[in-house]
């Protein structure tokens, strides 16, 4: 019987999206490594070179599996030459490994997808914070003035920490949309409270708070109401409207105007450091290789407390974009974002429509766009997201 079972398995064909699940879940595990503690005990670069091989996977997968005509194959690989260069531009290796990943995913199904990240990044992250508590890993505890204590659990920042709750938060809303009802907004305002009493992060804790308000709205217009389909298919409008107002906020920052000073204060200096970093690397086609200073791990704590005057880091996603990637990477990240949301709207996927809206509002105050162990909603592009439609395999 087992010999049986064994040869089946052995001659059992390979298919793509085999293939792509695996090279995705590995680069979840390592992505995922890298935001902990478990970083004191290693060098990150071993990771990222290791990471490579996930890239190389979906590479595979494309050329060999995916069975594109030759017009799609020189448009993939021209993307994939945009990714290379600001990747190599950049030292970043971040839109390498999304821009794979996106391009990746035909013949994928999108809800396989955010299971696989919703189960291995659950695990994980229940993994790291009972680590931190047995004091395998390290707790790091960041004392704040009129904040109190912002503990990490194990994640190397207390703001990460809560990014990596709201996104689950997400794929949760997302996979369990048609049965969600008052038990998950109570769970999910709950899981808010927490982020707010553990790691004091304001920002994600609003989101939180957002998406099941958003969520409120799209169950409702899935249920037929008029007024909440027409709000709800405004949704994909804030992605270019809040890309446009950081971008320009920050060329037109006046740290004398007191608009600016009072907006700036919201956003815990965020478009002021924005507006430093523009002034420092400029803007160009490709990227910039920038260097940052942040609190971020055990290195970033010691640094908080001796000397705190020495932090830069870029925490809007569009900024470190246009910035660190390059423009060429900033307008193809957003068309990218604008189509999967224009498109979920014209299916009446709200859902999916919800979740771009937060990925949308979170990635304005913090940098996980293109990190796949926070963000997989940009891989929803080119893969099967919505199977009513008899989307080909092979198209």
């Amino acid at each position: 019987m087992m010999r049986s079972y064994v040869k089946r398995l052995i001659n059992a064909p390979i298919t793509g999206e085999q293939v792509y699940l695996v090279a995705f879940s590995f680069m979840l595990f390592i992505s995922f490594l890298m935001t902990t503690t478990f970083t004191d005990y290693f060098h990150t670069r071993p990771l990222q070179l290791i990471s490579y091989a996930g890239v190389g996977l979906l590479v595979l997968k494309i050329y060999l599996f995916d069975h594109h005509d030759a017009t799609k194959l020189i448009v993939i690989t021209l993307l994939l030459g945009v990714a290379f260069l600001s990747w190599r531009k950049s030292q970043s290796y971040l839109i390498l490994d999304m821009m794979a990943l996106i391009l990746g995913a035909k013949g994928v199904h999108f809800r396989k997808i955010i299971k696989w990240y919703y189960q291995i990044g659950l695990i994980m992250l229940i993994a790291v914070i009972l680590y931190s508590l047995m004091g395998v890993i390290t707790n790091l505890a960041y004392v704040v003035q009129d904040r109190g204590i912002r503990y990490a659990l194990g994640i190397v920042y207390p703001t990460d920490l809560a990014s990596h709750v709201l996104y689950l938060m997400a794929a949760k809303s997302y996979l369990d949309f048609k049965k969600i009802c008052w038990k998950h907004y109570v769970f999910f305002l709950v899981m808010a409270l927490l982020m707010w009493q553990v790691a004091n992060a304001r920002l994600s804790t609003i989101t939180a708070i957002i998406l099941v308000v958003c969520l409120i709205i799209a169950k409702k217009a899935q249920n037929g109401n008029r007024f909440a389909q027409q709000t709800a298919s405004l949704y994909w409008i804030f992605t270019p409207i809040l890309i446009f107002v950081d971008i320009m906020a920050t060329l037109n920052y006046d740290p004398m105007n007191q608009l600016f000073i009072k907006a700036n204060s919201i956003f815990s200096n965020r478009i002021a450091l924005s507006s430093e970093a523009l002034q420092k690397y400029g803007v160009n086609l490709w990227g910039n290789h920038v260097i940052e200073h942040g609190w971020g791990g055990a290195k970033g704590l010691k640094m908080a407390d001796i000397n705190a005057l020495k932090y830069f880091y870029i925490d809007s996603s569009y900024i470190r974009l246009l910035i660190i990637y390059g423009v060429v990477a900033l307008i193809l990240i957003t068309v990218i974002m604008m189509y999967i949301s224009l498109r979920a709207t014209v299916e009446h996927d709200y859902a999916l429509v919800t979740v771009m809206l937060v990925v949308t509002l979170s990635c304005l105050v913090e940098q996980h766009l293109l990190d796949i162990s926070f963000n997989p909603f940009l891989l929803a592009a080119f893969t099967i997201t919505w199977p009513r439609k008899k989307e080909s395999l092979n198209a």
